[in-house]
């Protein structure tokens, strides 16, 4: 978020007008110093009117408003003629919170002296601080027909602009305020904005720079530079000019939000919530603190205390469309998905303007099937801002592309109107156009944007190889046949969950959406229960080892801890259903643990081909991360490990404790295979299994798109048509077929 655009309501001085004449050009406050009509009195008395109104200017430039106040109201009642003093009371007014009281007073002196320009523009800079953006517009032009050289009736005419977001009449207004004053810092920090959102990002750093130089200490400008440098994904260069604002001025509030967000965004939440939590002892109302609060918390999955941070922020405002906005994010998390979509739309509904809102709204469409409003909503999201990269990325998921489709010219635009297409802020973009032209059949125009948005995502993340196949390497080495067999632990006799294990892109959300539309099931998706289980555990118990090293130093009573916390969790939501689906893919790293936990549980492992399998994950940007899938060569290897510990499972757990779905046999034979998925859940057969693309139960998993069509083939063997630019993964598994 950058700082609001600077209108210009400041210094004051008195120039030489009389009533009913215009001024010269001058700073948009500006008073116009009235000139006394050839009174009888003595030259004397008409001095200490001058000297008056002038000793106003200046306490109102020293900013002792009351006092500036207190003496022009004075002149008015003595002069009531002179519009100077209706002038200074007008802008005093505003500056202490009287707005409308202040527009009347402009008022009276525009009456009083209708061709003064400066009063047009103030007045103009008023009416567009209390909203009413064509009011403002019709005094601002006026002031610039009176004086077209005005430079901050023209910037304000800009700012008007931008807040009816028409950011090209933006740019033109502020470069004819800069035409009139090129040293005008204002009018500079202001065009780097509008370029901002015209998305010619490098253009407004330029802006932004300038405008430092004209004045150095600008923690606006630096404010502004560093929300640029962030979209540019340049963190740390905007961490530094967000401390340069703060270094300017303390208590700039929107500079200490805006590096807290930035912070969060660089899993540096810790100090991200410092600096808020610091931020609420000075303003414990400050609902944008409250807001970048739970942001931080929702990243780190701590979902309590977001929602303690929104509840309190919409406690103050329930109209905030920031907070309804993250809050529609949070039911999201929660997989309270209506709820999701009503916080999103009251988002949308009080905040049209909202993009993030929209783009998220989208994504709660989708993930409830509903893919016509989710492509609505994206839609909005890129009319309020094309650059809005995220937004596209969302909707090309939804969409099937043919040659001619203008989301796809409209990404090409945005490459091409990029310094470098292959900057790492395109990266999303080089996914969405990946499965663009794979849709359209152009594949080799595909492949290469597949190439260039795993590059760079891949330098992004931090993935240690060495260390996940020592990890592969150590849950074999622990979980023996007869470790076990011997565990002294029971296991709780539930029978509800059901496992589904697999690499991604297996067919592991088909097999959940066969069995969750069974009238007996509920499909709890994609949940890391387990996973925080275990992370409970270790706070209780700090002396107990990560995992896998946990399981040698657990007594039964920790066991008991774990599958009771797992059942609690997953038991929400799912009413009376006789078995839960959990589908996070990377349980088959505990699917020795989930043995020992629930003997009588089901673990379904979903398989696909090998080839299959790793072309469709490495041409998927996933939410969660998955380090080792933009690389080819580490992704073959770190399906090689994959399979080794798969195999390791069944070899070591009893026969028949682990069901094997193939993604082709469910292709080949969707109702013999379903009725053996759901036999091995011990239901009773039902023809809904069949129509599972009809199921309205929320998705949110890469595949939700697929699993709300019938059952198709047209995915096998798609691995063939980019066999040419797979030489290191190809290598990798056919070393496993070969072995």
């Amino acid at each position: 978020m950058t700082a609001a655009e600077q209108g210009f309501l400041g210094e004051l001085e008195v120039t030489e007008s009389v009533p009913g004449q215009a001024s010269a050009a001058g700073p948009a406050t500006t008073l116009a110093k009235p000139q006394a009509r050839r009174p009888v009195a003595p030259q004397k008395q008409w001095m200490s009117v001058q000297q008056a109104l002038r000793q106003a200017a200046a306490l109102f430039s020293a900013g002792r408003l009351r006092e500036a106040e207190i003496l022009a109201r004075q002149i008015a009642e003595a002069r009531p003629k002179y519009p100077d003093a209706h002038n200074i009371l007008g802008v005093a007014a505003h500056r202490l919170g009287r707005t409308e009281e202040g527009i009347r007073h402009i008022k009276q002196a525009i009456k009083l002296s209708p061709r003064h320009a400066n009063f047009h523009a103030n007045l103009g800079e008023m009416q567009r601080q209390v909203g009413r953006l064509d009011a403002a517009l019709i005094a601002l032009n006026k002031a610039i027909e009176l004086n077209p050289q005005l430079p901050q009736a023209w910037n304000n005419i800009g700012i008007v602009h931008f807040d009816k977001r028409e950011f090209a009449k933006a740019e033109q207004a502020y470069r004819r305020a800069l035409a009139a004053d090129p040293n005008y810092a204002e009018a500079r920090n202001n065009l780097g904005n509008a370029l901002r959102a015209l998305g010619r990002l490098d253009e407004s750093i330029a802006q932004y720079e300038r405008a430092i130089e004209l004045r150095k200490a600008y923690p606006e400008a630096y404010n502004n530079m560093a929300t640029v440098l962030r979209d540019q994904l340049l963190f740390e260069q905007a961490e530094v000019a967000y401390r340069r604002a703060l270094a300017l001025r303390p208590s700039y509030i929107e500079a200490a939000n805006n590096l807290a967000e930035l912070l969060a965004v660089q899993n540096k939440s810790d100090e991200a919530l410092q600096i808020l939590t610091n931020l609420l002892q000075q303003q414990p109302n400050n609902l944008t603190a409250l807001v970048n609060i739970a942001r931080a918390h929702l990243a780190r999955r701590n979902l309590g205390y977001a929602e303690k941070a929104l509840k309190r922020a919409l406690a103050i405002d329930p109209d905030h469309a920031g907070a309804l906005a993250v809050y529609g994010e949070l039911c999201h998390e929660a997989d309270l998905h209506e709820q999701a979509v009503t916080y999103l739309r009251k988002a949308v509904e009080h905040n049209p303007n909202h993009v993030e809102a929209w783009n998220f709204l989208g994504i709660a469409e989708k993930s409830m099937g509903r893919m016509d409003k989710a492509r609505e909503a994206f839609t909005r999201a890129l009319t309020l801002q094309p650059g809005a990269i995220g937004a596209y990325t969302n909707l090309v998921d939804i969409e099937t592309f043919t040659p001619d489709h203008p989301i796809l010219a409209a990404m090409e635009k945005q490459l091409a109107n990029a310094s470098d297409p292959e900057d790492e802020r395109f990266m999303v973009l080089h996914f969405s156009l990946g499965k663009a032209y794979d849709d359209i059949g152009d594949y080799d125009r595909a492949a290469r944007h597949f190439q260039i948005g795993t590059r760079l995502k891949r330098q992004q993340v931090k993935y240690q190889e060495a260390a996940v196949m020592t990890f592969f390497a150590r849950i074999r080495e622990l979980f023996t046949a007869d470790f076990l067999a011997s565990n002294a632990f029971g296991g709780d006799p539930s029978d509800r969950p059901v496992f589904i294990v697999g690499f991604p892109r297996s067919g592991s959300t088909l097999t959940e959406q066969i069995i969750a539309s069974h009238p007996q099931a509920h499909g709890a998706g994609e949940v890391k229960y387990l996973y925080d289980a275990l992370g409970r555990l270790r706070q209780t118990y700090p002396n107990l080892p990560r995992y896998p090293d946990i399981v040698e130093q657990m007594k039964p009573v920790h066991f008991a801890a774990v599958a009771k916390d797992y059942l609690t969790r997953v038991g929400r939501g799912s009413g009376e259903a006789l078995r839960v689906t959990d589908k996070l893919l990377t349980n088959y790293y505990f699917v020795g643990l989930i043995h020992i936990l629930f003997p009588n549980a089901r673990i379904i492992h979903t398989t696909r081909n090998p080839f299959e399998a790793c072309v469709s994950t490495w041409t998927k940007l996933f939410k969660d991360e998955m380090p080792h899938t933009y690389d080819l060569g580490e992704l073959g290897r770190y399906y090689r490990e994959y399979e080794r510990l798969m195999a390791h499972w069944h070899q070591v757990l009893p026969e028949g404790r682990i069901l094997k779905v193939a993604y082709e046999d469910v292709v080949a034979d969707l109702e013999g295979n379903a009725r053996r998925i759901i036999e091995f859940c011990g239901l009773p057969w039902d023809e809904a299994c069949l129509a599972f693309h009809r199921s309205k139960r929320p998705v949110k998993t890469a595949s939700v798109v697929e699993v709300r069509r019938p059952i198709y083939d047209s995915s096998v063997e798609r691995w063939r048509r980019y066999e040419q630019y797979l030489k290191p993964l190809t290598d990798e598994l056919r070393a496993v077929e070969q072995g």
